[in-house]
């Protein structure tokens, strides 16, 4: 393998387990041309780890012996080891699961998928995807079985997902899992994304179990799978608000694949300011409210940065409470940390003259483990929270 010099700066970062290689860590930049190659970093001569290079800017590191051999049997070995780590996981009430999680299991900028027998690989950057034909040898040589491979380039704006030629007899456009009776339909050849945050099932359980006879506000739902478990959880009544048009499609499929009518739901596509300004206005009220915070968006009434606005989005939030009333708010983005949702959402509530209590927090399940050389926590974080004023 061919040998790139980085800074004796990174060379320890690399030592002690940094899995992430950043231009600034490179002592030459390296071309275009050798974007997908695998290597081996050195300093003044000394190995320090193989990896492979994943755009012009970077890397992932695969491995600390810096004369580990990148062939199919590692890469097997690697995919073996996480699938059996998920073992407990599959046991659960759920047919689909994260069966690998990129760095944390030991190949940055890869995910792959099982949705009951259809496993979807992600890959995540144009590197890794140059290795695709090795990678995916030695997925199917781990796999204990599956029905249909499918691949997907995140990186590519335009891509949607494929079969893998050769890996799927009989690919499907659709798929049905079930979490703890709960059905969500997946979507898989040709959709630009399956549709399902599965590192909200922790989320979707604790929300199933308390819905019962009360009416509940689901904001930015979008894959969430939320409005379904609300539902039957037994909520008497859903008002459910997104700004993306095709949210509405999904959450059509979400009740079919329920057999629920819809008719205890209330279904808007609009701005979420201007939704949350007639809801005051209206004086409106819900004993269970869910958002989904994300990291940016852009609406009529301006936009929205997580780190900067989420406090008075949830200011407003508060006064929709009704007495006693549960909240579930969470954010899939890294751009705001777990202690800095609670510190913003006690600031929040306290401002409108709420008191609340922290009932639990939420971070990914055990199927998403967490690369802590790389970060802290795990992107998806969410709090539990119940009004007690």
């Amino acid at each position: 393998m061919q040998e790139i010099e980085i800074t004796g700066a990174a060379a320890s970062k690399f030592e002690g387990g940094y899995p992430w290689i950043q231009a600034k860590d490179l002592v030459v930049p390296i071309t275009k041309s050798q974007v997908g190659d695998f290597v081996i970093l050195t300093n003044h001569g000394h190995p320090v780890a193989s990896a492979y290079l994943a755009i012009i800017t970077g890397g992932w590191v695969l491995s600390k012996n810096s004369r580990q051999t990148l062939d199919q049997q590692f890469f097997t070995r690697c995919f073996k080891r996480a699938f059996r780590k998920r073992q407990p996981v599959t046991a659960e009430q759920s047919t689909a699961v994260r069966l690998f999680n990129g760095s944390a299991d030991g190949v940055g900028g890869m995910t792959v998928d099982n949705f009951a027998g259809e496993v979807l690989v992600t890959w995540e950057n144009p590197g890794i995807q140059q290795q695709s034909h090795l990678l995916l040898a030695a997925l199917e040589e781990a796999l204990p079985e599956y029905r249909n491979l499918y691949e997907l380039c995140y990186f590519d704006a335009q891509a949607v997902i494929t079969a893998v030629p050769g890996a799927a007899p009989q690919p499907q456009t659709t798929v049905k899992i079930s979490e703890a009776g709960t059905n969500y339909s997946i979507q898989l050849l040709g959709a630009a994304r399956p549709g399902l945050y599965l590192e909200y099932r922790p989320v979707r359980e604790q929300l199933k179990k308390n819905t019962q006879g009360k009416a509940v506000l689901n904001l930015l739902f979008y894959q969430t799978g939320l409005v379904a478990a609300a539902e039957l959880g037994g909520a008497i009544q859903t008002e459910n608000i997104e700004m993306k048009q095709r949210a509405q499609t999904d959450l059509l499929a979400e009740m079919e694949v329920n057999q629920l009518d819809g008719s205890r739901q209330k279904n808007r596509i609009m701005d979420l300011r201007g939704y949350l300004n007639y809801a005051q206005k209206h004086q409106l009220r819900f004993e269970v409210i869910t958002i989904k915070l994300p990291a940016y968006f852009s609406s009529k009434k301006g936009n929205f940065i997580i780190k900067k606005d989420a406090q008075a989005l949830l200011e407003q939030l508060a006064d929709l409470a009704a007495a006693q009333a549960d909240i579930f708010i969470t954010t899939p983005t890294n751009q705001l940390s777990l202690k800095a949702l609670r510190l913003q959402t006690q600031i929040a509530f306290k401002q409108q003259g709420r008191s609340i209590t922290e009932r639990a927090h939420f971070s990914s399940p055990a199927d998403f483990p967490v690369d802590h050389e790389l970060e802290r926590e795990s992107a998806f974080k969410g709090l539990w929270v119940k009004i007690v004023d």
